[in-house]
C-alpha cells in the first residue's frame, strides 16, 4: 500500500487490524470479515432503529453468507478458485485481479460459479462484484488521465488497496425517484459536490439500492444515467461505508430468515438488503476521488460498467444452470419426466441455460482490449443480458407450472411433528424415491427460490438490475456494430 494512503484517513483501520491476525496477509476469513465491519458505521433498519452491530442483527443475516464465502478462500478446494497468487507470492481475492489475458476472465467466471452455486444466485452483489466497477473505470482510464493524472492514479491506487485488503465494494448509481417536474439538477435528493478543499470533497443528497452496502467497506459511486446533471452532479469515487454523515435506511426484508431451514432452505441464509443511502456533509479524501465535474464521462455508462454489466449477465447464466438442476429434480420427484408436454418445459428451460452459457463463454473467447485490460464483449454482453432478463419471468413461469400443486401442499415442520397426523401425512404424500418429509423440504426450497416473497424481489431486482429491459435493447440497437456485415449484403448484390 503506498505510504499516501492512511488507513485512518481512508477509514479502513478496522480490516487493517483485523489482517494482522490473517494466516494471510491480503485475505479475511469469515470472522475477520464480520470483525472489520464493527467500524462506526451508521444503519438505520426497518423498524426506525439504529444498528449498534450489523453482524448479529437479525436482518443482516447475509453477513454469515458471505462470511463462509471469505472463509472458502482458505480451503484447499476452492483457495485456487476464489483467489490468485501476486508478483508478490501473497494470495488476493480473485475479484480484484487485473484481467489482461483471457484466462483471468475465466478465472474470474470461475470464481462467480463458485459464488452462484454456493448462494443459489440470489445475491446480485457477492463477494467478487464488488471489483467490476473499478475495473470498468480502469478500463475507460485515458479518459480520466485526459481530466487529471492524479484521478487516474487514484483509481489505480484504489484497485492496489483493495486486493491488499480483500475490500469488498457495491455500486452505488441509481437516484431516488423524484417529481420529474422539477429539473434534475434541482432536486434536493440529487447527490452533489457541496465543498471542495484541497483534501477533498463533500457531498450532500441521496443515492438508492446500492444492495449489500451495509455489509461491505465501499461504495464505488458513478454517476452516468440521465440527461440534465450540473458539473457538481457529475462525480466517480469510492465512498467507506463509515464516513461520518453517510447513513443507511435499510428497506424491510423480504426472506423468511428466521423459520427452520426445512421450512424455508434458500430465505434461511439470508438475503441482500438495499437501502436509500443519505449523504449529510460526506466528507470525501482526495485520494478516492476518481473524476469530478466532468459531465463528458455521463455518457460512459456502456464503458465504465462493462465488467458489472458482465459479472450480472454471468451469474444469471450460472443461475440458470440451477433452473435447470430444479426442473429436472422436480420431475424425478412427481414421477411426470416422461410426459411429453413436461419434457418440452424442460428442455426450454434447458435452452435457456445452454444459451446463457454460451454468451458467457463468447464474451470471454470474444473479449477486447481497452487500455490494457481485458474487457468481455460488451456487445455481447447486451445481447446476452437482454435474453436473460427477457425470459426470466416465461422460465420462472415454467418451473412453477411444473410443480402443479407441490408448491401450494406444503407444511411447517410442526405440522409434520404432530403426533397424529405427521404419520398420515408420511404415508399420503411421498414423492418418486423420496420420503414425503424430503418431498416437502425441496418444494419449500423451489417456493423460496421462485415463489416468495423473497423471490419476488429478486425478479424484481434482475429486471431493472443495471437498467431495464428496454434501456437494454436501445444499447442492443445503438452498440451493435453491423457495419461490415450491411458491407458485405451491398457489396455482394452490387449496390452502393
Amino acid at each position: 500500500m503506498p505510504e499516501i494512503l492512511d488507513p485512518e484517513r481512508l477509514r479502513i483501520d478496522k480490516v487493517v487490524e483485523a489482517l494482522k491476525d490473517s494466516p494471510e496477509p491480503h485475505l479475511l476469513t469469515g470472522a475477520l470479515y464480520k470483525q472489520s465491519l464493527r467500524d462506526g458505521r451508521r444503519i438505520v433498519d426497518s423498524n426506525g432503529r439504529e444498528i449498534e452491530d450489523v453482524t448479529t442483527h437479525p436482518d443482516l443475516r447475509a453477513v454469515e453468507t458471505t462470511a463462509s464465502v471469505l472463509d472458502a478462500q482458505f480451503s484447499p478446494e476452492s483457495q485456487n478458485i476464489l483467489t490468485y497468487t501476486g508478483d508478490d507470492g501473497a494470495r488476493r481475492g480473485i475479484g480484484w485481479q487485473v484481467p489482461t489475458t483471457r484466462e483471468h476472465l475465466l478465472a474470474k467466471k470461475a470464481s462467480t460459479e463458485f459464488i452462484t452455486k454456493r448462494t443459489m444466485g440470489v445475491y446480485g452483489r457477492p463477494v467478487d462484484y464488488g471489483a467490476m466497477m473499478a475495473l470498468g473505470f480502469l478500463s475507460t482510464i485515458d479518459r480520466i488521465e485526459a481530466e487529471n493524472p492524479q484521478f487516474a492514479q487514484n483509481i489505480r491506487d484504489f484497485v492496489t488497496l483493495s486486493a491488499d485488503h480483500n475490500l469488498l465494494s457495491t455500486d452505488l448509481i441509481a437516484d431516488p425517484q423524484s417529481d420529474k417536474n422539477i429539473p434534475r439538477n434541482e432536486r434536493p435528493s440529487q447527490l452533489r459536490i457541496v465543498k471542495e478543499t484541497a483534501e477533498g470533497v463533500v457531498l450532500n443528497g441521496a443515492k438508492v439500492a446500492g444492495s449489500m452496502g451495509a455489509l461491505g467497506h465501499f461504495f464505488t459511486l458513478s454517476t452516468t444515467l440521465g440527461p440534465g446533471l450540473g458539473p457538481d452532479a457529475a462525480i466517480w469515487a469510492a465512498i467507506p461505508i463509515n464516513s461520518p454523515g453517510l447513513t443507511l435506511l435499510l428497506r424491510e426484508p423480504t426472506a423468511k430468515m428466521h423459520s427452520p431451514r426445512a421450512d424455508h432452505p434458500l430465505d434461511h441464509a439470508g438475503e441482500e438488503m438495499d437501502q436509500i443511502i443519505m449523504f449529510d456533509d460526506v466528507f470525501i479524501p482526495k485520494e478516492f476521488i476518481f473524476s469530478a465535474r466532468n459531465l463528458d464521462l455521463l455518457t460512459l455508462y456502456y464503458e465504465s460498467c462493462a465488467f458489472s454489466l458482465w459479472s450480472v449477465m454471468t451469474r444469471l447464466a450460472y443461475r440458470a444452470e440451477i433452473f435447470a438442476g430444479v426442473a429436472q429434480v422436480i420431475t424425478e420427484i412427481l414421477g411426470t419426466e416422461k410426459i411429453p408436454g413436461v419434457q418440452s418445459a424442460v428442455a426450454d428451460v434447458t435452452l435457456y441455460a445452454q444459451t446463457l452459457k454460451a454468451y458467457a463463454l463468447a464474451t470471454i473467447h470474444e473479449s477486447v482490449e481497452w487500455n490494457g485490460v481485458q474487457v468481455p464483449n460488451p456487445e455481447l454482453v447486451t445481447a446476452g443480458r437482454l435474453y436473460s432478463i427477457e425470459n426470466y419471468p416465461r422460465i420462472t413461469y415454467q418451473i412453477q407450472d411444473l410443480c402443479g400443486q407441490a408448491l401450494i401442499a406444503r407444511w411447517p415442520e410442526k405440522v409434520w411433528d404432530h403426533p397424529e397426523f405427521g404419520p398420515k401425512m408420511d404415508a399420503y404424500f411421498p414423492g418418486t424415491g423420496v420420503t414425503a418429509r424430503e418431498k416437502n423440504t425441496f418444494f419449500n426450497f423451489v417456493f423460496d427460490l421462485l415463489s416468495g416473497a423473497h423471490a419476488g424481489r429478486v425478479a424484481l431486482f434482475e429486471n431493472v438490475n443495471a437498467t431495464p429491459p428496454a434501456f437494454v435493447k436501445s444499447l442492443v440497437y445503438s452498440k451493435t456494430d453491423r457495419g461490415a456485415a450491411a458491407r458485405l449484403v451491398r457489396d455482394y448484390v452490387g449496390i452502393s
